[in-house]
């Protein structure tokens, strides 16, 4: 699906703290002393042997950031980096700098940049080559923004020599009154001799913070009407994933500051942006009544109407300011022929309410990343419809940016996530989005072999649940000959030689035809002579261990367990069957693998090999499962892949009948 634009958030590198003007003079004298800028000569004392650090192109010796908030969510945030490059790639990395900012919601200073050795002397002290410009738009799904972009080239650089960098943002007009939100990881990619975080808000205020793996302890100090609360640590070690480990259990340090709002303030915020833009005009009027009047009910009119907002209207996203907040109006929207999420949700709350029916706003981050402790704008991305039908308890939900997902149905990636619905009168409902079954996948092939070898035969695909919505946007468009042939070549890899004569799909966007795909291919080398027998390849699609790979090596690679294993990360939990049905020539016998049943709390993985008259079977099934479980299971875990490894059957020996 598109990835619509609701909110655009400076972040990771222009995610930054406390202006010159604001930690100087009385400022500053206002400050405690541990929270004052770093000196530099100190930091610079700090390098390192590389031969101590050989796995890294650069070590951080001062990671540290300033975050200072008022009452109405104005804030600056100041950022310092001196980074120690250690090998070439270091080199590649920091020789250009580049930060963004929002004019008229931002401003951006760069303090200092300059490169200097491990004295202190200096090498260079500003960039060689400096550049301002927009960002473009993308010519797909295209989002027109008012971000500038500053670039840099910096002079000088060398393995060995220290960056160091400091620059500044200020948010002056915050789009929400009181809004405000900010990051910090202490455990990065790269080793950091020191990091400091600090947070700098009216005392009188209490803001809302969410630590993660936090392993040291967290300082409050209170001077002149400010509280700093400071997170402030020393030789930083990055810290690595496992395999099948859930991704909150990395002990990776991070830190969010937000605003104490709750999630009603955001909900009446849009509420108040949007309410005067439901209206339709007369044309508005007899586009809805056109395609009300060809369908035969409701139903079938609201999926018409999500179908022609999906489809009909282009993705465009024109976010100059507010606008990347405030949806435009359904007219404008029409006579354009363009719109982002919120302009579509719009036009079809408008629809709706046209044609007699409630639909509501609601507010939601497209990735599912949305942390329901931290009510902020920033939180969100996305705008889709919820629609209240007449002795329904819940919502009928409907993605107006693609026409792959029926009402009803929304994206996998944010399905069991949280949604604000944007109620009239300043009310709001904190919902989570409902979760397509599991589902299944089944996919067959059944054909043919004559005695020299030649097979042929049809391979089809049918799937179900969360498996199916792939399908169908897969197929959301005709195929034209170029991907028609592509798909083609694919499936003549199953067999050597094999040419594909027919490929049947179905149309995606309508939600009554079957999810069935298939191939019929002929002329395919099945197996080769060898002596008095014949050596069958099986097909790659086809074999056991296709599931996961080569996780079992990696898992044994990785040395001692440390973090829990999350099950739903091996198989997934929609069900696969995968059948192989191969006529083969009269008399002839396969010499047969043993089948093999794997059942554990990790998944069910089962396949059987028989022959039936003249029928050779191969079948597979495996699904997966839920739960984290501790670490010490994870020889329980490498047996049970070990049982799909071994079922790594890549070919079956063919006894042909003897000659008489």
């Amino acid at each position: 699906m598109h990835q619509p634009s609701f909110a655009r958030r400076i972040t990771g590198a222009t995610r930054l703290a406390v202006a010159f003007s604001l930690i100087g003079g009385a400022a500053l004298r206002a400050q405690p002393p541990e929270v004052r800028p770093v000196a530099v000569d100190s930091i610079y004392r700090l390098a390192v042997d590389s031969a101590d650090y050989k796995e890294y192109p650069y070590v951080f010796l001062l990671d540290d950031g300033i975050f200072r908030v008022e009452t109405d969510g104005r804030s600056t945030q100041r950022y310092h980096q001196v980074v120690q490059v250690l090998k070439p790639k270091g080199v590649e990395a920091w020789a250009e700098r580049r930060f963004a900012y929002r004019p008229g919601h931002d401003t951006l200073i760069v303090n200092w940049m300059r490169v200097v050795k491990r004295t202190g002397e200096l090498i260079s002290d500003k960039p060689s080559i400096s550049q301002a410009s927009d960002v473009p738009a993308a010519m797909s799904n295209p989002v027109y923004s008012d971000t500038k972009v500053l670039r840099y080239s910096l002079a000088g650089i060398t393995v060995g020599s220290l960056v160091d960098i400091s620059w500044t943002t200020e948010t002056t007009h915050p789009f929400l009154r009181g809004d405000f939100s900010d990051g910090w990881r202490t455990t990065m990619e790269y080793p950091a001799m020191r990091s400091r975080y600090v947070a700098d808000v009216p005392a009188a205020m209490t803001p809302r913070i969410v630590e993660h793996h936090l392993d040291f302890p967290r300082r409050e100090e209170r001077a002149d009407g400010r509280h700093y609360y400071l997170w402030a640590t020393q030789a930083v070690k990055p810290v690595k994933g496992e395999m099948f480990a859930p991704d909150s259990s990395v002990p990776a340090v991070s830190i969010m500051v937000s605003t104490p709002l709750q999630w009603a303030d955001v909900a009446r915020w849009y509420g108040d942006l949007a309410k005067d833009r439901y209206v339709l005009t007369s044309g508005a009027v007899a586009k809805v009544d056109s395609i009300a009047r060809a369908q035969r009910t409701m139903d079938d009119t609201l999926r018409s109407i999500h179908r022609w907002i999906a489809k009909d209207i282009r993705y465009v996203s024109v976010a100059l300011g507010l606008g990347g907040y405030q949806p435009r109006f359904p007219d404008s929207t029409i006579t354009s022929g363009f719109g982002d999420c919120k302009d579509k949700a719009t036009l079809f709350i408008a629809a709706a309410q046209h044609l007699g029916l409630t639909a509501y706003p609601v507010l939601l981050n497209s990735s599912g990343v949305a942390d329901t402790t931290l009510p902020t704008i920033t939180q969100f991305d996305h705008v889709i419809a919820a629609l209240k039908r007449k002795g329904s308890k819940g919502y009928t939900f409907l993605d107006l940016t693609t026409s792959a997902f029926p009402p009803g149905e929304v994206p996998p990636s944010y399905q069991g996530e949280f949604g604000l619905v944007v109620l009239p009168g300043g009310k709001s409902e904190e919902v989570t989005f409902p979760e397509d079954s599991a589902g299944s996948t089944r996919n067959t092939f059944q054909g043919e072999v004559s005695a020299d070898g030649k097979v042929s035969g049809r391979y089809t695909s049918v799937t179900s649940g969360r498996p199916e919505l792939g399908m169908r946007a897969a197929f959301a468009e005709p195929l034209d000959s170029a991907r028609r042939a592509q798909l083609a070549r694919a499936f003549e890899r199953m067999f050597p030689n094999a040419k594909v004569d027919t490929v049947v799909t179905f149309d995606g966007r309508d939600l009554h035809a079957p999810p069935v795909f298939s191939v019929t291919l002929h002329d395919g080398d099945a197996f080769k002579r060898a002596g008095s027998v014949a050596i069958l390849a099986v097909p790659q699609s086809v074999r056991g261990s296709v599931f996961l790979g080569n996780a079992l090596p990696e898992l044994k690679n990785a040395g001692e367990r440390k973090l829990p294993i999350d099950a739903t990360k091996l198989l997934g939990e929609a069900k696969t069957v995968t059948e192989f049905r191969l006529t083969l020539p009269e008399g002839w016998k396969a010499q047969l693998p043993k089948s093999v049943t794997a059942t554990s709390v990790f998944g069910d993985y089962r396949s059987e090999y028989a022959q039936d008259g003249r029928v050779l079977r191969i079948w597979h099934s495996a699904v997966g499962a839920k739960g984290v479980y501790p670490k010490d299971r994870i020889g329980e875990l490498q047996a049970w892949l070990k049982a799909l490894v071994d079922d790594n059957v890549d070919s079956i020996v063919l006894l042909p009948p003897p000659i008489p």
